[in-house]
């Protein structure tokens, strides 16, 4: 998966990264009870565009080279990529 760390991740997942996002499985936190959940397994980032009540996010399975969209209660925790604008 070119987005992946190219360490980090469990059973032979890692990736190539060759757009320098080194992507790693995070998890998310639950807003229902705030616990934590897949931080070994899964990465889930959040997208700039929302969907109703709801955001997008994406994430990246540790098996899968895949990457999924689905939407969530923004009030979800999930991984945020901050860009800084070039000079």
């Amino acid at each position: 998966m070119q987005l992946k760390s190219t360490s980090g991740w469990p059973s032979g997942g890692n990736g190539t990264d060759d757009f320098g996002f080194s992507a790693l499985p995070g998890g998310f936190r639950l807003n229902s009870n705030g616990n934590f959940y897949y931080a070994d397994f899964y990465g889930y980032w959040w997208s700039s565009s929302p969907d109703g009540g709801d955001a997008w996010y994406r994430y990246l399975d540790y098996y899968y080279p895949v990457i999924y969209r689905y939407d969530f209660n923004p009030r979800g925790g999930f991984s945020v990529r901050c860009l800084r604008d070039a000079d």
